[in-house]
């Protein structure tokens, strides 16, 4: 979203990060720098009380990350919450109590039908006005919404049946060290850690339900489903699975698409012409989370005909750090302050 010069002087807002020190938190903050969000402060706190996470850094400075007191948010316009669901779920009812918005990235509000599910390219709309909550999808749903919304409403989507590779980062620095640890134990013969994931995960792969949940963090099949259609208005068949793939970070979606009939490969690539968040693969790209990573956007990785007319398979990876819900959450963000939704103080 562009930022006019206008705005950028007329309105800045305080901002605070929910468990600043974690992986979607870095992503927050590194989005915030690199669209020069206008903030008039920024402050950072935490939930746990390991006193090796009080500090972090915003736009390279070193700063102090404290526990959050809510008598102390009487100023605050928009906080992201970025730590686990359960720390999410503390923090939830601040919002209305003292009278900001909170941008939940922590899945804790995605369930509730009263919370406003935004994606910011698909259904803005849904940002409300005043104090309050507002949740970011899931990561598969991001990518999903994203890919299926301009389908839906160019192609006449009838179905679509998507199996989603997860990267280990979607359970944050903890998942990428145990998948580190398990290939490093794995080549020195010795006994791997499988607190996050639950069994081996290195040169392995798993589908969501083999997996065990210690840290309560899975979103079901029918909760993602739920999500896409939520966002993008429904109106179709869908069908997704997620597997755990042993990449550190990365999201790769293989989706089967059932379009009305008379429609072809040119009107499904024409769907996704002018789009900012994706694009299809030119002659030197590559279509793979490997070597997508440190870019945004989602590439599509060509268009193969299906069994049925009117059927396609599209390949689809996003380096969900460079993108994803962080990206996402930081254009709500934008909307909020931009669009008269925020509270933002000159």
């Amino acid at each position: 979203m562009a930022m006019p010069e206008a705005a950028r002087i007329r309105r800045r807002a305080h901002l605070a990060l929910f468990d600043a020190t974690t992986l979607a938190a870095k992503g927050v903050k590194d989005h915030l720098v690199a669209r020069s969000f206008p903030a008039a402060s920024v402050r950072l706190f935490t939930s746990s009380p390991d006193p090796d996470s009080n500090l972090t850094e915003f736009k390279g400075e070193p700063m102090l990350v404290t526990s959050p007191d809510i008598d102390t948010l009487q100023d605050l316009d928009i906080a992201f919450l970025c730590g686990s669901r359960a720390d999410g779920a503390r923090y939830l009812d601040w919002a209305g109590r003292v009278g900001f918005v909170a941008v939940d990235l922590t899945g804790a509000a995605g369930a509730s039908r009263g919370v406003p599910l935004v994606n910011a390219s698909v259904n803005p709309e849904a940002i409300g006005e005043g104090p309050g909550v507002i949740a970011t999808p899931h990561p598969v749903a991001q990518i999903l919404s994203t890919l299926l919304a301009p389908v839906r409403k160019r192609c006449g989507l009838l179905e679509a049946v998507a199996v989603v590779l997860q990267p280990a980062s979607h359970y944050g620095e903890p998942g990428i060290d145990e998948l580190h640890q398990q290939a490093a134990s794995l080549m020195n013969f010795k006994e791997m850690p499988k607190e996050i994931f639950g069994r081996q995960l290195a040169f392995n792969l798993m589908p969501d339900w083999l997996r065990n949940e210690p840290r309560g963090e899975g979103a079901g099949r029918a909760d993602l489903e739920e999500e896409v259609l939520r966002i993008t208005g429904g109106g179709y068949a869908l069908g997704v699975q997620v597997i755990q793939a042993p990449v550190f970070h990365g999201h790769a979606a293989m989706v089967h698409l059932l379009l009305e009939a008379g429609r072809g490969p040119d009107d499904l690539a024409a769907c996704f012409s002018g789009s900012d968040e994706i694009r299809f693969e030119q002659r030197g790209d590559r279509a793979t989370p490997v070597e997508r990573a440190g870019e945004a956007g989602i590439l599509v990785g060509g268009i193969r005909p299906g069994r049925r007319e009117s059927a396609f398979w599209i390949w689809a990876v996003s380096d969900d750090l460079a993108g994803g819900t962080a990206l996402n959450a930081v254009r709500i963000a934008e909307a909020l302050l931009f669009g008269g939704n925020g509270r933002g103080r000159a």
